[in-house]
């Protein structure tokens, strides 16, 4: 029962930080979900990417649905057809104002 004192500044005994247990094991993430990303992120410069990112998004979480003890990242495939579908919603908006600004200005004369 007599029991030393505790010291704070004492680092803990080796083995108690609860490390690795081997339970879980980690699958690769898929690459057309990085490329859908990756192409998502792109979009913003140059629209066409966006249905591209679309489609390899639908491709990767296609392929991580059938093997999901062998593929990850179905995540990163989601955010990338979700950036892709915004920023190519922001370039069709931005087409159809100038599209109306050059008809209206043609109508005017």
């Amino acid at each position: 029962m007599n029991q030393p004192p505790h010291n704070p500044f004492e680092p803990p005994p080796a083995g108690s930080y609860g490390g690795p247990t081997g339970g879980g094991q980690i699958v690769p993430t898929a690459s057309e979900s990085i490329a859908s990303l990756v192409c998502g992120l792109l979009t913003l410069s140059c629209f066409p990417l966006g249905i591209v990112a679309i489609w390899l998004g639908v491709r990767a979480r296609r392929q991580i649905r059938e093997n999901p003890d062998r593929l990850g990242g179905d995540t990163l495939a989601l955010v990338g057809m979700i950036v892709g579908a915004i920023f190519l919603g922001l370039w069709l908006l931005y087409f159809c104002v100038i599209f109306a600004a050059i008809l209206i200005g043609a109508l005017k004369r």
